[in-house]
């Protein structure tokens, strides 16, 4: 009997260490994962900055233009699916547009319906244009101030039902910018070719 006893106790023992062990990989995860939620989900409300169609918008001190926006390609992308890539210009006026721009953009796209798509890694973009807003520094992964008065460029890939594709709005958010945000809408249709890089 007591080498039974001895067992029981032993399993118990390992229950509870699991018990515990699974206890603190779930308070790791509270503590570690859930405040930085925000960064992996689409933000939504805020009021847009529009700008006509083909123009250019003024939104935290720099102006934001959509260069072109057209169809490229992916892989094992949904089926019904079109593949579109916009290349997005941000003049920075100053420094603190420069340091607004650092902290990041998150970029969408939405169609007349109000449906809203967010870029896919599947959709092949253009070589040689970013897809960040700011560039990052290869050696200290810090991000490089844009020059106030030059044009960056950086690009978003999204993967939309075919039906969307004709009426498509980019709209782009500041990282740390809740209130608004800038939409911007392109003069026709998204090309059937692919968006000038400049």
């Amino acid at each position: 009997m007591s080498g039974r006893r001895a067992k029981r106790d032993k399993g118990l023992r390992h229950l509870w260490y699991g018990l515990g062990l699974a206890a603190a990989v779930a308070a790791l995860v509270a503590v570690q994962v859930v405040p930085k939620l925000e960064d992996y989900t689409l933000r939504s409300g805020g009021a847009p900055i529009e700008a006509a169609a083909g123009s250019s918008a003024a939104f935290e001190g720099s102006t934001w233009r959509l260069i072109g926006i057209g169809r490229t390609s992916g892989d094992d992308l949904p089926p019904g699916t079109t593949a579109v890539t916009a290349v997005i210009g941000v003049t920075p006026r100053d420094a603190a547009a420069s340091k607004a721009m650092a902290k990041g953009c998150e970029t969408a796209v939405r169609d007349s319906r109000a449906r809203v798509w967010t870029p896919n890694s599947r959709v092949k973009g253009l070589a040689k244009v970013s897809t960040l807003c700011t560039r990052i520094d290869e050696k200290t992964y810090k991000p490089i101030l844009a020059k106030p008065g030059v044009e960056a460029r950086f690009q978003a890939s999204f993967a939309v039902p075919a039906d969307a594709v004709s009426s498509l709005r980019v709209e782009v958010r500041l990282r740390d910018h809740h209130e608004s945000f800038v939409r911007l809408t392109p003069t026709a249709a998204p090309s059937a070719e692919p968006p000038p890089a400049g």
